[in-house]
């Protein structure tokens, strides 16, 4: 379902504060909304209920202008390269299951010259880290230091500016990031709270291939300027 990212994309296009639009019905997220609620809203927009749920209308051409200056990628640990569960050992070390398909996608940010960052707030680095290796991904944090903090840093190292940071996140310790950055995309899954704000909300959850799908359908169109490819 599409409906998030097109009643953003219409706002976008409108000149209208996403926010306040759903203010104005009353609703804290478009999911809340009535369907005699969506259909007034797609007849404002020229559209149909059936495009506002479900056609991608504004997959490409709304966000390809954000995501041309991105260099550099911020991707959360738990809830976006994890589905957020926490698996221990009986001798209780920590486990992450991370996806193949998002590795894949990675690899193929890095052969086009996108860095890639991992910034997790977790306190078991080892996994982490050592995924990070085998993906070849030279910016690594696992702590308890602020993102942001660790973010400005790599940004000061690559001679960055904020217009040139997206980020993947799931909660409310990446607002901070999100807030700033040039783009910002969230799992399916994420609190109200982040998908209130990003530029994207994605089909798939975290840890469920959602960073394959922003990659594929969006990132990698926009830097080898091709539209996407129907789902």
């Amino acid at each position: 379902m599409y409906l998030e990212q097109n009643i953003k994309g219409y706002c976008q296009l409108n000149g209208l504060d996403y926010l306040a639009v759903l203010s104005d019905f009353d609703v804290e997220h478009p999911f809340d909304l009535s369907i005699n609620e969506l259909e007034t809203f797609a007849e404002e927009m020229n559209s149909t209920l059936f495009n506002l749920l479900y056609s991608p209308i504004f997959p490409y051409d709304y966000l390809k202008n954000k995501l041309k200056n991105i260099k550099f990628l911020v991707l959360d640990v738990d809830g976006v390269m994890t589905d957020a569960g926490m698996y221990y050992t009986e001798n209780g070390d920590q486990i992450k299951k991370f996806n193949a398909k998002d590795g894949m996608g990675i690899q193929q940010l890095l052969k086009n010259n996108i860095e890639i960052g991992i910034i997790s707030s977790g306190f078991y680095g080892k996994t982490i880290e050592k995924r990070a290796e085998i993906l070849k991904i030279k910016y690594c944090y696992v702590g308890r230091e602020e993102k942001i903090s660790i973010l400005k840093n790599w940004m000061n190292e690559l001679h960055l500016d904020w217009e040139n940071i997206a980020i993947i996140g799931d909660d409310v310790n990446d607002l901070d990031i999100m807030s700033m950055a040039g783009f910002s995309a969230c799992p399916s899954d994420s609190v109200v709270q982040v998908k209130k704000v990003v530029n994207l909300t994605l089909n798939k959850k975290g840890g469920e291939g959602c960073i394959r799908e922003f990659i594929d359908y969006y990132f990698l169109p926009s830097l080898l300027n091709n539209s996407p490819k129907e789902n």
